[in-house]
């Protein structure tokens, strides 16, 4: 089964990653009987009630009645205790901070969202640290049930200088401190708090609560700004944390005397989370004789123009609509055709908002994929769009600082 190759990492030992294991087959499946667990994850049926009643004397694990019998005595059934504790999960976005509170299961009990403020991703990183203590506080939930906090931040982390860089141009490359965030709400909460790239946490979220066991190995796009990517069942980092980035360094090509459709080509670099839609669209609407629900649905003003304007344009059947998501999902569909024909994936997941495409985003990237990829691995791949939305980055935070508190159970 696919739950034998979780965690195989060298710094957890053989009890935190069984406890992992176990705790995640009986959060996805519970009510669930013993025996059940023990052929999911094909540990003995000893060794699985020894941890079970643990967990049960730890209140982790609540037993939930009998189960029908097939013959004999009746098996009893256990479930995760959702209300063992409460968990913050927080997302640093290109364009938001969007902080959770939720459960263990996890349910949302409390959120909010705010505009990502301008400036230094100091700046950024602060004003999240504030917006975690708000949803606390405006939870009314006791503070003493907080058991962990997760943090998911746009940009490129060095885990040995504890760093997180933001490398979009218009913001301004900044460079922040994601471990004096880390400390900061370490110190004032007194709970683990763990950190991670946000397309990489979104990766996490898809996997843990919303695709099968036994999809092991995983891409998640955000947008076409950066990737997270699950590797034989285990989320995949990279030696500094930084792996998933799927853009090129264009502003350093002095001396490599490049053709110059590499630095045209939007192959090598992001056109931002819209993909490049917006401009398109103003550009579009701009054109004498143009006419476009588009331009209708922003009040007649194209500056008022955004994405979620373009894809309920689409759903008016517009044509200059549809042609702007055509186009942009066929680039992207490019870059999602290469990763596909490199890591051999059984699911790819479109997210960062090009989820919001709809039906039309997913089968133009689909159509790419299927026509530009070896065949052999255009024959296992499922290509879906997001099925956490906006919130996958924050569930992935949860899902992070949980699986660290399974395992030291």
């Amino acid at each position: 089964m696919a739950y034998r190759a979780l965690y195989k990492n060298d710094h957890l030992t053989d009890r935190e990653r069984k406890n992992i294991i176990l705790l995640d087959v009986i959060r996805r499946n519970g009510p669930i009987a013993k025996t059940d667990i023990s052929r999911i994850t094909q540990f003995n049926i000893v060794t699985v009630s020894n941890y079970v009643e643990h967990y049960i004397d730890q209140k982790l694990v609540s037993e939930k009645g009998l189960d029908i019998s097939s013959g004999g005595r009746r098996p009893e059934l256990v479930e995760l205790n959702a209300d063992w504790g409460n968990l913050v999960g927080v997302e640093i976005g290109p364009t938001h901070i969007l902080v959770i509170l939720s459960n263990l299961t996890p349910t949302i009990l409390h959120k909010l969202r705010i505009k990502r403020p301008e400036g230094h991703m100091e700046v950024v990183i602060a004003e999240a640290v504030k917006l975690v203590r708000r949803v606390i506080e405006e939870s009314k939930a006791p503070i003493d049930k907080l058991k962990g906090i997760g943090l998911g931040i746009s940009g490129v982390i060095d885990r040995g200088a504890g760093t997180i860089r933001d490398t979009d141009k218009i913001r301004g490359k900044t460079v922040g401190s994601f471990a004096t965030a880390k400390s900061i709400l370490e110190k004032e909460f007194r709970v683990p708090v763990s950190v991670g790239n946000d397309a990489s946490l979104a990766a996490l979220a898809e996997k843990k609560l919303s695709l099968r066991i036994d999809d092991e190995n995983v891409v998640y796009f955000y947008s076409d700004v950066g990737s997270g990517v699950i590797a034989n069942n285990d989320l995949f980092w990279g030696s500094s944390w930084s792996a998933g980035e799927i853009q090129l360094n264009l502003e350093n090509t002095e001396g490599l005397e490049l053709e110059p459709w590499v630095t045209q080509s939007d192959f090598f670099k992001s056109e931002g989370l819209d993909l490049g839609m917006v401009r398109r669209a103003k550009e579009a609407v701009k054109k004498d004789g143009a006419k476009s629900k588009i331009l209708e649905l922003a009040g007649k003003n194209p500056d008022n123009i955004d994405v979620n304007i373009i894809f309920e344009a689409v759903k008016k059947n517009d044509a200059t609509a549809i042609k702007i998501v055509e186009e942009a999902s066929t680039r992207l569909g490019l870059k999602v055709a290469y990763i596909t024909n490199f890591f051999n994936p059984e699911v790819i997941v479109l997210g960062g908002g090009i989820e919001k495409g709809g039906e039309l985003a997913l089968n133009t990237v689909r159509r790419v994929v299927k026509q530009m990829v070896m065949e052999e691995t255009a024959g296992v791949v499922k290509i879906i769009l997001s099925r956490l939305g906006e919130e996958a980055v924050a569930f992935g935070a949860v899902c992070l600082v949980t699986q660290e508190l399974f395992a030291e159970v």
